[in-house]
């Protein structure tokens, strides 16, 4: 249901709607694997309203900040539901409001379509599990350690200009949860996972041509729902997510720009997983941070 969904909206519409397509699938992996349906549907529509707040805000530094903020805050009422959904919404405030391509509203619309999707097809074959819930004030707390990361890499970006630093951004994000042995072993599995994928993805793109690349990402792409929404599996979701991006790059990309955005892929996970170490250690390292099973 991945597959199809985004080849077709590829062929017909603009690349970043299929990307978007795609995205809305991936960020709801996590909420479809541990949430209720109905708690399903408001994290999907809340991701949706999240890319478009993120689109509105693109262009302006403040506005974006704000919705990043607004976002983390809000985030504290998912990790209550569970700790595995975290950082839901600042991640994909962060892809439309701080990430190259520019996006445009009806592109970033169809992250509805791709949640639906994703709930659709994990209903289809009655996947779920347990919750995980967070203590109130773990939450709570996670939440305004996760909005004071997000901003420092934002103006760290912004000062830099890095044109996809919102890459570190949207690891912090993603491996940053209210349980201080969870978020450290998906670093390690999310820098590990980043390198390893981004070598074997550079190797192919610098020389093969772009339709190669093109299906070899489809592939890929696939592959990384498939072990994303798989237990235990995070290290091989990352090593299939890395070269979608990567091979995506190289279908229009040749040579030694391949190679830079194959390095800046790789230092910028490294960044956003350290700060995630950093700020567990400064504010979640108590065992009352740790949910209860």
């Amino acid at each position: 249901m991945a597959a199809v969904p985004v080849a077709v909206t590829w062929w017909l519409s603009e690349t970043p709607a299929a990307q978007s397509l795609y995205r809305g699938m991936t960020f709801m992996i996590a909420a479809v694997a541990q949430l209720s349906v109905s708690r399903q549907l408001v994290a999907g529509c809340a991701a949706g309203a999240a890319a478009l707040a993120g689109v509105l805000a693109a262009g302006s530094l403040p506005l974006g900040l704000a919705a990043v903020v607004v976002a983390c805050l809000l985030q504290a009422g998912f990790n209550m539901w569970s700790t595995g959904v975290a950082a839901l919404l600042p991640s994909v405030v962060v892809s439309y409001a701080f990430s190259v391509p520019v996006w445009s509203v009806p592109a970033a619309a169809t992250v509805w379509l791709g949640a639906g999707l994703a709930i659709l097809a994990a209903t289809a074959m009655r996947m779920g599990g347990p919750s995980r819930p967070t203590p109130s004030r773990a939450a709570v707390t996670h939440a305004f350690a996760l909005a004071a990361g997000c901003v420092a890499l934002v103006l760290l970006q912004d000062s830099v200009g890095l044109p996809h630093g919102g890459w570190a951004v949207l690891t912090f994000c993603l491996v940053f949860v209210p349980a201080s042995h969870e978020t450290a072993r998906r670093v390690r599995q999310r820098v590990a996972g980043t390198l390893v994928g981004a070598v074997l993805a550079a190797a192919v793109a610098v020389e093969a041509p772009p339709v190669v690349c093109l299906v070899l990402a489809a592939g890929c792409a696939v592959m990384a729902v498939a072990y994303a929404l798989t237990p235990e599996a995070d290290l091989q979701y990352v090593i299939f997510l890395t070269p979608t991006v990567i091979l995506l790059h190289g279908a229009s990309h040749y040579g030694t720009e391949v190679l830079g955005l194959t390095a800046e892929r790789v230092g910028l996970t490294a960044v956003g997983g350290l700060l995630a170490l950093v700020l567990t250690k400064l504010f979640l390292h108590r065992p009352s941070a740790v949910p209860e099973s």
